[in-house]
């Protein structure tokens, strides 16, 4: 007999039935078409992106205010060796401006759904070959948090958990899943985020739209 046997026969099966806390414990975030959270993106297009508020440094003998700005989205994890901000100073008006350098292209936060406690699943880099559907960060970001999820299927002792709990913590919004090419009538399940124009910027698209 195992231990979680022996907890079962000494407790009965509702030892391993989620507690008050994990039932009622959610933290939902909206869930942009470029396959980032809507806390990654700027004020600036739409998001809500927490700024530091400038400050003042000493800096060759005299105070200069620091301001911090970014104009874009910074979902995806920076890759190796980028810089994580620009800094420009005027040195008459005696201002720094850190910009932080923008990870993902999106230029406007499009939220198409919401998920709840995400964690860093939805950090997804931008593959190199972006014409790999499957690679584009909405998708892997998808893999990611239904992966984890299986994970945790085991402890519960139910079979179907893992995907029954997917279904609860990703929710697509109401009537958003639209082809957007002109005069295409397709929504539903074969409509997905894709890079389009040759660029980094996402569209929701059915399956004749997509890239081949």
């Amino acid at each position: 007999m195992g231990i979680r046997d022996e907890l079962t026969a000494s407790f009965g099966e509702d030892f391993w039935a989620p507690t008050a806390s994990q039932v009622t414990k959610q933290n939902w975030h909206g869930l942009c078409v470029c396959g980032h959270l809507d806390r990654y993106h700027s004020p600036t297009v739409g998001g809500t992106y927490q700024l530091k508020e400038s400050d003042s440094i000493p800096w060759r003998g005299q105070t200069y205010q620091r301001n911090y700005v970014l104009d874009g989205c910074v979902g995806a994890l920076k890759r190796r060796n980028a810089e994580v901000e620009t800094v420009s100073t005027d040195h008459d008006a005696k201002v720094m401006v850190y910009s932080l350098n923008v990870t993902c292209p999106c230029d406007n936060l499009r939220v198409v759904a919401t998920v709840d406690r995400p964690s860093r699943f939805f950090n997804q880099q931008i593959a190199n070959d972006t014409t790999l559907q499957a690679r584009h960060p909405f998708m892997v970001g998808i893999r990611a948090f239904s992966t984890h999820l299986s994970r945790r299927k085991a402890a519960t002792g139910k079979p179907d958990w893992a995907d029954e709990e997917f279904d609860r913590r990703f929710t697509w919004g109401e009537d958003v899943r639209h082809c957007s090419i002109s005069h295409c009538l397709v929504s539903g399940t074969d409509v997905w985020p894709t890079f389009v124009n040759g660029e980094l910027l996402s569209e929701l698209r059915c399956g004749a739209h997509r890239r081949p």
